[in-house]
């Protein structure tokens, strides 16, 4: 057996409200869900089967979704600014920008006289390195 070899023992049931979607659908309930266009939609979709493909050694793209996947989805793509041209590298190199900023920010406030900021701070930059993470790193 292979390290990537998973047991059927170890298989979990599939949730009872996932909804099984086609490709086609799950690119046009993103479209819906977050007002972008379809364009932008279907690319978040392709960089979430890229990178799960990735993740896995072999293609995934005739995999059918669900809308598990579209959460994730939405989750791990809709802050990358596609309408710009960034691609999934580029949005996490700023995402580490971003959270070494909330970091240095964070640690420069005083904590003692401003609790709310310096929480907020701390969650923001705790939010941008997740983000900066490419999500399939040990």
């Amino acid at each position: 057996m292979s390290d990537n070899s998973i047991s059927v023992n170890d298989w979990s049931e599939p949730e009872q409200d996932l909804v099984p979607l086609t490709r086609g659908e799950a690119v046009e309930l993103i479209a819906e869900q977050t007002g972008r266009s379809r364009e932008v939609a279907e690319s978040m979709v392709r960089d979430y089967l890229d990178d799960t493909s990735t993740r896995l050694g072999y293609s995934v793209h005739r995999w059918g979704l669900d809308s598990g996947d579209v959460a994730e989805i939405r989750r791990d793509y809709e802050w990358i600014d596609y309408e710009a041209g960034e691609n999934p590298a580029d949005a996490r190199a700023r995402a580490a920008v971003n959270a070494a900023g909330w970091a240095t920010t964070a640690a420069a406030v005083d904590r003692e006289h401003s609790p709310g900021y310096t929480a907020r701070a701390d969650l923001q930059a705790a939010m941008w390195a997740e983000r900066a993470e490419d999500g399939w790193s040990a």
